[in-house]
């Protein structure tokens, strides 16, 4: 599904070459981390949404934000179910 906003970008083209940039190395760490490329990669949308903000540098405040109340419920709890896992081995 691609997303396309139905308001102007009122941006410089300074700010969307470091976006692009940033959001390209996004895409590279989670290739990296998949162990194959972009197409490939099955995400739930609530963990790419907030890996994206962690990547951006984004407060736990300001991720919640974005992510709303019942997302960053469902992020917390595959964070817990993940250091549970981790912490087995």
């Amino acid at each position: 599904m691609s997303i396309f906003p139905d308001y102007p970008r009122y941006s410089k083209s300074i700010e969307y070459a470091s976006l692009t940039l940033l959001l390209r190395d996004f895409r590279r760490q989670l290739e990296h981390e998949s162990g194959g490329p972009i197409n490939e990669l099955n995400a739930n949308a609530v963990e790419f949404i907030s890996d994206l903000c962690r990547f951006l540098g984004l407060s736990d405040q300001n991720r919640r934000k974005v992510l709303g109340v019942n997302g960053a419920r469902h992020a917390d709890m595959i964070e817990r179910l993940s250091i549970a896992a981790t912490n087995r081995h």
